[in-house]
């Protein structure tokens, strides 16, 4: 009998999504609310042989509490507040949700686009309030065919996005450290430098890990390299952004808009600039969220935990830092 432990910072019916797509009675799960103390988790980590968490957060003295973990399965693609060289001293690999959320992401980075062409937020309320398309002008709303999608990384969310956008009759141009044949030979997709995106894209779309090459790579220098109409989309993580940067580009028109999913704190301070600014829409690190979402997490976590009792190689798996 293995020993399952699910840290859930979702509802509950997440945490049942979990244990009823248990494959069989080999596994007992357990699950501890992500806002319990920690004294609450210790005793079922101490006998945890599984560690399913969501969001991807655990401290390194629960970490080092574990005393016979054999895997740490995230449910979320992000893992950067996992002490990763932790878990590599301690033998534990770490797994992301091997892209699970990747159509929910997409989705939601095409519906943060749609908002900010055809100024959905600005029409809902003027509806509301009695001003009948006040704010569309006719010449302030855009389409999104003939436009040039910059895809900064193109992994399971990128690729997923230059499919839908190529739909609507866009051009892909992505970067990412290693080339995606599949999206140029079905998109006409083609691998540029970053100086080369940020001069052509109309929409700079970001799917990058938090790691030090990513760091603030939208900045003022990146910024003035745009296009005066281009428009920036965060679903990834706010890190890569210089939000002070950003503020002062969208408030001065050098860019057109922003549609922004994570930053650089969550919750987003109450006196945030972002909060005054018409040509950006807000959503609260939802991205990823979908009802099917949840049930191919949950598939996915338990696909990798038999892998590993069956000796099978692990899916997913975070690389392990290099010595210090």
């Amino acid at each position: 009998m293995y020993k399952v432990v699910f840290i859930n910072g979702q509802r509950e019916w997440v945490a049942q999504v979990v244990q009823e797509r248990a494959p069989s009675s080999d596994f007992d799960v357990a699950w501890a609310p992500y806002k319990a103390p920690e004294a609450e988790k210790l005793p079922l980590l101490r006998e945890a042989d599984f560690l399913v968490l969501h969001p991807a957060e655990i401290s390194s003295d629960l970490l080092r509490a574990t005393e016979k973990l054999k895997l740490l399965q995230l449910l979320t693609a992000g893992y950067d507040k996992i002490d990763i060289r932790l878990a590599a001293e301690l033998n534990v690999p770490v797994a992301t949700n091997g892209g699970a959320n990747a159509w929910a992401v997409a989705e939601h980075a095409v519906a943060l686009l749609l908002c900010l062409y055809k100024r959905l937020h600005h029409c809902d309320r003027s509806v509301r309030e009695g001003r009948w398309r006040e704010p569309v002008t006719g010449f302030n709303t855009f389409e999104v065919s003939g436009k040039t999608l910059g895809l900064i990384g193109a992994g399971n969310i990128g690729r997923k996005l230059a499919r839908r956008l190529a739909a609507f009759e866009c051009d892909v141009l992505y970067n990412d450290i290693v080339a995606v044949p599949e999206i140029e030979t079905d998109l006409g997709a083609r691998r540029v430098s970053l100086d080369e995106l940020f001069a052509k894209a109309d929409i700079i779309s970001l799917h990058v890990p938090a790691t030090e090459d990513t760091y603030r790579m939208i900045n003022r220098e990146t910024i003035a390299k745009l296009k005066p109409g281009a428009v920036i989309l965060n679903t990834s993580r706010g890190a890569a952004i210089d939000e002070e940067a950003l503020v002062e580009a969208l408030k001065e028109g050098r860019i057109a808009g922003a549609g922004l999913d994570v930053f650089d704190r969550e919750p987003i301070p109450a006196d945030h600039p972002f909060l005054d600014l018409e040509n950006v829409v807000l959503s609260p690190h939802t991205g990823g969220h979908s009802y099917e979402g949840w049930f191919r997490r949950a598939d996915f976590a338990w696909k990798n935990i038999q892998r590993l009792v069956n000796g099978e190689p692990l899916l997913s798996v975070v690389p392990a830092p290099t010595p210090e």
